[in-house]
């Protein structure tokens, strides 16, 4: 029986870097609310982030290779009001159609949300290959 356990990210001290590392797997569970994305540092070894209480996500360009340049991540990155707008219009966005319009009000609450940790957004910014957005209640990281 697999006893995998994971870790709020607000409590892991020393939060490993990601840079470099790729992208290869996706488990999405939409019944759950949850995601899980499995990473492949550059040493070989697999890191396991899981998001529980999805609310939206988008991911373009998944690839034949995926590498992350960073990741930015509610609350050990603090996102402007600015940023929050920009990434609520992309999630609600698609590649064939203009960017989602967002109320002031809808983005003055998840930015209320995210400050007082009530959600959390998870950005990965790519090298090449996948881009993704994540608004959820929580992240973990395998432990």
């Amino acid at each position: 029986m697999n006893q995998t356990t994971y870790t709020d990210i607000r409590r892991v001290e020393q939060f490993p870097g990601f840079h470099d590392s790729e992208l290869v797997c996706i488990e999405h569970r939409p019944d759950e609310h949850e995601l899980e994305l499995c990473f492949r540092r550059v040493g070989g070894e697999r890191e396991s982030i899981r998001f529980l209480g999805v609310v939206t996500l988008r991911t373009v360009d998944f690839a034949a290779q995926n590498v992350v340049s960073r990741l930015l991540i509610s609350p050990r990155y603090n996102f402007s009001l600015g940023e929050v707008r920009n990434w609520l219009e992309w999630l609600g966005g698609r590649v064939d159609s203009r960017p989602a319009a967002i109320t002031n009000e809808k983005v003055e609450q998840c930015f209320q949300q995210l400050q007082a940790g009530q959600q959390a957004l998870f950005v990965l910014e790519p090298s090449c290959g996948a881009e993704m957005a994540v608004l959820c209640g929580a992240v973990e990281i395998k432990s």
